[in-house]
């Protein structure tokens, strides 16, 4: 595992602008000659298969607490305000894996 320090480049929390089946949460991280992208998203095409509404509901219901954590962790209001905000970002194998907030230095 490596972790990496860089800043959230971008945010945007809907539709995914290419895919409009997704729905949720996607972030771009920048560094010192590095960026990547985290995404959190949950498919909610009508032709979308689930094995029941509660699973869909309890999914929806973790990308929502995700994204509030994440604003909690920030001290915003809004994902357009993440946009700036330090980070560190953990790869395995290099791809992303997760990041936090570095709440420390807010």
């Amino acid at each position: 595992m490596e972790k990496m320090l860089g800043k959230i480049s971008s945010a945007h929390f809907g539709l995914d602008r290419d895919r409009p089946f997704l729905f949720g949460l996607e972030l771009c991280f920048t560094g010192d000659g590095w960026g990547t992208y985290g995404i959190y998203l949950q498919n909610i095409a009508d032709s979308c298969e689930w094995e029941s509404e509660n699973k869909r509901n309890e999914l929806f219901f973790k990308l929502c607490k995700k994204v509030e954590n994440i604003l909690k962790q920030a001290k915003v209001n809004g994902v357009d305000e993440l946009v700036g905000k330090p980070v560190e970002v953990t790869f395995e194998n290099n791809s992303f894996k997760d990041f936090r907030i570095l709440t420390e230095v807010l």
